[in-house]
C-alpha cells in the first residue's frame, strides 16, 4: 500500500495495475515520504527501474514524468547526436503544478478520483490480463496480481517449455513420428506455472477430455488447458482411489465449450472432495522446503559451485543434487522426489545462471537436464543492470538541476550515441516495422563499420540474451532493464518497448538480419554459435585422423558388385547414403529386400573426439535458407573441406561400402526372416524420386486445393547439374525395371501389414517454403568500410498433393525394423524408438484409431488438435529407450532408425554396436546372447553408458526438430511482406475457431492453416464470446502480425457460423 503520512517502501506495482498488459514495465521500490500520482504513471507504466535511495515527493514526481510514459517524444532524427544533443525527457510539463510540500497530503482513493475524473475524456481501453495470453508471448508477470483464488489468473500455454517444444499450430506432417511427444498419465504430480502469476503452483493430472487436459491443483481448483508441458513432473503420485473421488465430481461434459461453463458455474470437484489429495500435496511442498532448510548454504551458493567460469555446462538434475544434496536423504539408493523438487525450486530462483532445458515426464528421468550458464555471462547481465540503474538514477538527479549533468557521457551513454546514429543510417534505406522484420529492399543496403566497445558488446549481448535467445522470465526483472535501455534510445514511439522491440533494434543495427528467423536463436547447441549468415559457426576437433580406423569388416565383408542397387534421392542431394535392392529366391513368391546403408561406423572409432563432435548436433537440420549438416565445418552449413571428403567417401557408390539390412518377405507382405551384413557394392544406380513414383504408379492423393504465393524477385541461377547420372526408369534395362516394380509391389504389401497394426495411413502435405537468396556485394572501399546485407530474400510458399515414391519409405521403415529386431534378439541396448503406453493401451488405442481418426483420414479430412492429443493420450509420446517397445503410429512391434548414418547421430551408434557384434560373431563362430554372454565388454557402448548418452540425444534430437520445423517464420515474414508491402494478400480470411478463451477466439486461418487471435474488440460486435463454439467460422481481416512472438491478430467482418456440412456427411 501507498502510505502518504510518513517515509515507507511504496509498491509501485499497486500504481501500475492499470498498464497494458503488452507493455514491458516493471519496478522494485521505491521509498517517497510523499507520492504524487499523475496520468503518465496510472495510464502506462512501463519501464523496470530499481531505485535504492529515498526520493522527495517533487523528485519522484518528475522522475515519473520523465521515464514512465509509454508514449515517447520523437526527437528529429536528422539532427546530429552528440552530449549536447542527448535524449532528454527530463523538463516537466509546463502546465504541471508544483506540488505543495506543505498542505496535507491527500489519501490515495482521492487522488484517484481526480485523476479519473480529469482523465475520464481520454477514453482508455486496459486489456485483461487473464487467459488472452493462451496465445500471446512472455507477459510481464513481475507487476501483476499474485491471487492464487483467481480463475482468471489460472491460465496456462500449451507445450512451449524450454528449447524442446513446437509451436502450438505446427504443421503436424510426421511429427507424430518424432521424438519429444511429453507422455503423462493420470495420477502424475506436475508445477504448474500459470502465465500471470510468479509463483509456481503443484497439481496431479487429471487426464485428457473434451480437449482438454484436466488438473487439480494444490490451490484447490480444477483447471484445464489445450496443451501443456512442466519442467518438473512425479509420476504415479496419486493412486486410483485418490484420484476416484475428484474424477467423479467432474460433470459429464463431451466437448471443450460444455468444461469451460461448467468450470465457470463451479460445477467442477471442491476442495472438499480433494482435501487428501491437497493435504498430499502440500505435504510433498512441506517437504521440499525442508529439504532447502536443511541445504540452504550450499542450494543458495549452486551458481558459484556448479558454474564454469566461461563455458556452457549441462548437468541433469541427478547430477545436481549428487553435489549439492548430503547423501543421507537418499532412499534406496536415490534422492526423493520431493528432495529433487527442492533443488529444482532453488535453481528455478537463480534467474541467471541456470535454465531447465526441456519438459519431462518423470523428474527421475536422466533427460531432465539444466543449462548451467558461466560466470561471465552472469557478470556481464549484472554489470548492465547496474549500468542502466546508474543511468536512470543519474537522469533523475539532474532534472530538476540539468547544471549538474556530466560533460562527458556515460560508457552506457556513449553506446546509445553510437547505436542511434547507427540505427539513423540504417532508415535512410530501411524502414522499421512493428511486426519483427524491417521493410524489405530490393536492392542491397550497407551500414557503416562500427567498433563496438567490450560495454557496447555487453549491451547488445543482454539485448540477445533477451530478445533473441528468450533467457529471461516473464516473472524477471531484467526485461524491464531492456525496455529502458529502449527508452533511452528514443527510437520507438507509441510502442510496447518489449522483446519484438529489442529484436528491431538488433536488426537495423545489424548484429541479424532484416529477414532473420527468430526460431533459429530458440535453442543453443552445445559449443556452437549462431553465424548471422547462417549455420552454425563449430570448432573442428584437433587430430581428427586419430579418430579414424581401418574397416573393421575387412575380413568378412560381402562382394555384392553384381547386385543392381537404386538410390533414389533428388538431383541435389550430396549425401546418398541409402539405397535398396532385390533378390530372388527359388521360390517365386518369396525375395529377398536389401536396404544398403552407408557404413562410416566401420571407419571411425565409437568413442572418438571425432564421435563426440557429431554427438553434439546429432542430426541435419532442414530450416530453408539456413541448413545445417551433422558433419559441418568451421562455419556450419553443409559438409566442406575434410568433411566433403568424408562424406564423398562414405557416400554409396560403385565400390563403396555398406551396412545391409536384409528381410525375406513374401507376396503378403509378411517377414520370413532377416540378417545384417557389411557389404561392398558395385552397380549402383540414381535415379530421381519423382521419377520412380510415376514409373511405379504411386497413387496420388488429392486431399488440398492446391495454392502457393511469392514475394520478392526471385534471382534465377542455373540449376547446379548433378554431380552423378540419374537415368529415368523407362532407360533401364528390363531386368532393373523388374526389380524396382517388385520392389515398389513388395514395400505397398509390408505397409498394409503396418497398416493393419494401426499405423496412420496419410500425412497430409505441409506448406513447402523455398528461399533464394541474391547476390552479396562485395566492399570495393577499403576507406569507406562497410557491412552490406543483401536485398531480400525471395520467398516461394507451395501446398499441394505431389507423387510420393513409397518404394523408399516403405523400404527404409524395413530396414529399422530389421535393424531393431536382429539387435532385440541378441539383448543389445541402441536407441530403440517406440511409444510410451501403446503397449497396454493397444486395443483402445487401435479401437479409436480406426473408428474414430482414420475413417476421416480416407476422406481427406484432417484430424483436429484435440483428435491427436487423444491417441497421443493413448499411445503415450514417441520416446528412444535402450530396450526395445512397440511404435503404434509405425504399426511396428519394435524399431529404430538405421538408414542415415551421414545426418544422424543415434543411426551411427546402432551401427557401431551391430558391427562389434559382427566382429565377435566372425570370430566366435557363435551368436550373440545377451544372457549367456557379457555385452559390456563386446559392444563399445554398455547399457548403462547407452542410456546415459540416449538421455542427451533425446533431447538435442527435439531441439534440432524444432529448429528444422521453423519453416513458419518465412511462412510469417511472406505475409508481412505480401500484407503490408506487396499488397497481394486477400483481404479478408475464413477464420476457424478452435478454442474459445474469455477475451477472444483462438483459431486457424484458411491460409496454409496459421493460428490466429481475434480479441473481444476484434470481434467488433458481430457476435458475443458466449455465443461463439469451437468450429464456428468467421470472416476476417488482419490488424496485426508479429514475426518475432509468432501472432497473428485479426478482427471480425462477418459471423458465418458453424460449417455447413457437405452432402456427402
Amino acid at each position: 500500500m501507498l502510505q502518504s503520512s510518513k517515509p515507507s517502501n511504496a509498491c509501485l506495482r499497486c500504481i501500475s495495475q492499470g498498464s497494458r498488459h503488452g507493455a514491458t514495465l516493471v519496478a522494485r521500490r521505491v521509498s517517497p515520504p510523499k507520492v504524487r500520482l499523475n496520468s503518465s504513471v496510472i495510464v502506462s507504466f512501463a519501464t523496470v527501474l530499481v531505485y535504492p535511495t529515498t526520493f522527495s515527493t517533487l523528485y519522484t514526481d518528475a522522475l515519473f514524468k520523465s521515464h514512465y510514459s509509454t508514449v515517447t517524444k520523437v526527437t528529429d532524427i536528422s539532427k546530429t547526436f552528440g552530449p549536447s544533443h542527448f535524449p532528454d525527457h527530463s523538463q516537466p510539463g509546463k502546465h504541471d503544478e508544483k506540488p505543495d510540500t506543505k498542505s496535507k497530503p491527500l489519501s490515495i482513493r482521492v487522488r484517484l478520483a481526480s485523476w479519473n475524473s480529469t482523465n475520464e475524456h481520454q477514453n482508455v481501453i486496459l486489456n485483461p490480463i487473464h487467459d488472452k495470453l493462451a496465445y500471446t508471448k512472455s507477459p510481464n508477470a513481475l507487476v501483476r496480481s499474485q491471487s492464487t483464488g483467481s480463475a482468471e489468473l489460472e491460465s496456462f500455454k500449451a507445450s512451449r517449455a524450454g528449447m524442446t517444444a513446437v509451436v502450438a499450430d505446427d504443421w503436424v506432417g510426421t511429427s507424430l513420428l518424432e521424438v519429444g511427444v511429453d507422455s503423462r498419465q493420470p495420477g502424475d504430480l506436475v508445477e504448474i506455472r500459470y502465465q500471470a502469476s510468479r509463483a509456481p503452483v503443484m497439481g496431479v493430472y487429471l487426464g485428457f477430455a473434451g480437449g482438454r487436459h484436466h488438473f487439480f491443483s494444490a490451490s484447490g481448483r480444477w483447471t484445464m488447458t489445450v496443451g501443456f508441458g512442466s519442467f518438473f513432473s512425479v509420476s504415479n503420485f496419486a493412486t486410483p482411489g485418490e484420484l476416484e473421488p475428484i474424477l467423479a465430481a467432474i460433470p459429464d461434459c463431451k466437448t471443450p465449450d460444455e468444461f469451460d461453463i461448467a468450470r465457470q458455474d463451479d460445477k467442477g470437484p471442491s476442495r472438499a472432495v480433494a482435501s487428501s489429495l491437497i493435504d498430499k500435496m502440500n505435504k510433498f511442498t512441506m517437504d521440499a522446503q525442508r529439504v532447502y532448510q536443511g541445504s540452504m548454504d550450499e542450494l543458495d551458493r549452486a551458481r558459484e559451485i556448479l558454474a564454469d567460469e566461461k563455458e556452457v555446462k549441462y548437468l541433469s538434475l541427478f547430477e545436481i543434487a549428487d553435489i549439492l544434496l548430503p547423501a543421507s536423504l537418499k532412499e534406496n539408493g536415490e534422492f526423493p522426489p520431493y528432495a529433487l523438487y527442492a533443488v529444482h525450486t532453488s535453481l528455478s530462483r537463480n534467474e541467471v545462471a541456470f535454465k531447465p532445458l526441456s519438459p519431462t515426464s518423470d523428474c527421475h528421468r536422466r533427460e531432465h537436464i539444466f543449462e548451467v550458464f558461466p560466470v561471465s555471462f552472469h557478470q556481464s547481465v549484472n554489470r548492465v543492470a547496474t549500468m542502466v540503474r546508474d543511468y536512470t538514477t543519474e537522469k533523475a538527479r539532474t532534472t530538476l538541476d540539468p547544471s549538474k549533468r556530466r560533460v562527458e557521457p556515460t560508457p552506457f551513454e556513449s553506446f546509445i550515441i553510437k547505436a542511434r546514429s547507427l540505427v539513423l543510417a540504417s532508415r535512410e534505406t530501411r524502414d522499421w516495422t512493428p511486426h519483427g522484420i524491417l521493410a524489405p529492399s530490393s536492392v542491397p543496403t550497407a551500414l557503416p563499420k562500427v567498433e563496438w566497445s567490450d560495454v557496447d558488446l555487453d549491451i547488445i549481448g543482454f539485448l540477445r540474451s533477451w530478445a533473441s535467445y528468450d533467457l529471461f522470465e516473464p516473472s524477471s526483472r531484467f526485461p524491464g532493464y531492456g525496455a529502458t535501455i529502449l527508452r533511452a534510445l528514443d527510437l520507438y514511439p507509441d510502442i510496447s518497448l518489449d522483446q519484438s522491440r529489442a529484436w528491431t533494434f538488433l536488426q537495423e543495427i545489424g548484429s541479424i538480419r532484416p529477414w532473420e528467423i527468430p526460431s533459429r536463436y530458440s535453442v543453443r547447441f552445445p559449443k556452437t554459435t549462431i553465424m548471422r549468415s547462417g549455420g552454425l559457426a563449430r570448432n573442428i576437433p584437433p587430430m581428427l585422423e586419430e579418430s579414424r580406423r581401418e574397416d573393421l569388416a575387412a575380413a568378412y565383408r560381402t562382394d555384392m558388385k553384381s547386385a543392381t542397387v537404386f538410390c533414389i534421392d533428388s538431383p541435389g542431394t550430396t549425401m546418398v547414403d541409402d539405397g535398396i535392392s532385390l533378390e530372388r529366391t527359388s521360390k517365386d513368391d518369396e525375395f529377398w529386400i536389401h536396404v544398403h546403408a552407408a557404413d562410416p561406423a566401420s571407419g571411425i572409432k565409437p568413442k572418438s573426439q571425432f564421435s563426440h563432435y557429431m554427438e553434439l548436433l546429432p542430426e541435419n537440420i532442414y530450416l530453408r535458407g539456413h541448413f545445417q549438416a551433422m558433419l559441418s565445418g568451421t562455419l556450419g552449413g553443409g559438409p566442406k573441406g575434410e568433411f566433403a571428403e568424408l562424406v564423398r567417401e562414405y557416400s554409396l557408390a560403385n565400390d563403396t561400402l555398406a551396412l545391409t539390412f536384409s528381410a525375406k518377405v513374401d507376396s503378403s507382405g509378411s517377414i520370413l526372416d532377416y540378417k545384417i551384413a557389411p557389404t561392398r557394392l558395385g552397380n549402383v544406380v540414381y535415379l530421381d524420386p519423382a521419377d520412380v513414383s510415376v514409373f511405379c504408379g504411386d497413387e496420388v492423393v488429392n486431399t488440398i486445393t492446391p495454392s502457393q504465393f511469392s514475394v520478392g524477385l526471385e534471382n534465377i541461377r542455373p540449376p547446379s547439374p548433378p554431380d552423378r547420372t540419374i537415368p529415368s526408369p523407362e532407360s533401364l534395362d528390363a531386368s532393373a525395371q523388374d526389380d524396382l516394380l517388385t520392389l515398389s509391389r513388395l514395400g505397398k504389401a509390408i505397409h498394409q501389414k503396418r497398416l493393419a497394426k494401426g499405423a496412420w495411413p496419410y500425412f497430409f502435405p505441409t506448406p513447402s517454403i523455398r528461399v533464394t537468396y541474391p547476390e552479396t556485394p562485395t566492399d570495393l572501399d577499403p576507406a569507406n568500410p562497410k557491412e552490406y546485407t543483401p536485398a531480400d530474400p525471395f520467398i516461394e510458399v507451395n501446398l499441394k498433393d505431389g507423387p510420393m515414391a513409397s518404394v523408399v519409405g516403405n523400404t527404409m521403415v524395413l530396414a529399422g525394423e530389421v535393424a531393431a529386431r536382429w539387435c532385440a534378439d541378441r539383448g543389445m541396448p541402441i536407441p530403440y524408438r517406440q511409444d510410451g503406453k501403446s503397449a497396454q493401451n493397444y486395443e483402445m488405442a487401435l479401437k479409436y484409431a480406426t473408428d474414430e481418426l482414420y475413417p476421416q483420414i480416407q476422406k481427406g479430412i484432417e484430424p483436429s488438435m484435440e483428435q491427436r492429443a487423444e491417441l497421443s493420450v493413448l499411445t503415450g509420446g514417441v520416446e528412444i529407450a535402450a530396450t526395445p517397445g512397440p511404435y503404434f503410429i509405425m504399426g511396428l512391434d519394435m524399431y529404430t532408425k538405421a538408414t542415415s548414418p551421414l545426418r544422424r547421430y543415434s543411426d551411427l551408434l546402432t551401427h557401431w554396436q551391430i558391427h562389434a557384434a559382427l566382429a565377435y560373431e566372425h570370430e566366435s563362430k557363435l551368436k550373440l546372447n545377451g544372457s549367456q554372454h557379457d555385452l559390456d565388454r563386446i559392444l563399445p557402448f554398455s547399457k548403462d553408458e547407452m542410456t546415459n548418452i540416449i538421455a542427451l540425444l533425446h533431447m538435442r534430437e527435439k531441439m534440432s526438430r524444432r529448429v528444422s520445423r521453423a519453416d513458419r517464420d518465412w511462412l510469417l515474414i511472406a505475409l508481412v511482406r505480401a500484407w503490408r508491402f506487396e499488397k497481394t494478400v486477400p483481404s479478408s480470411f475464413r477464420f476457424t475457431v478452435s478454442s474459445r478463451w474469455k477475451t477472444g477466439l483462438v483459431g486457424n486461418l484458411d491460409f496454409y492453416g496459421l493460428s490466429a487471435f481475434c480479441d473481444a474488440i476484434g470481434l467488433q460486435n458481430k457476435v458475443l464470446i458466449k455465443d461463439v463454439k469451437v468450429g464456428d467460422q468467421l470472416e476476417v481481416e488482419l490488424t496485426d502480425i508479429n514475426v518475432h512472438s509468432g501472432e497473428i491478430m485479426v478482427q471480425a467482418l462477418n459471423y458465418l457460423g458453424p460449417p455447413k456440412a457437405t452432402s456427402e456427411e
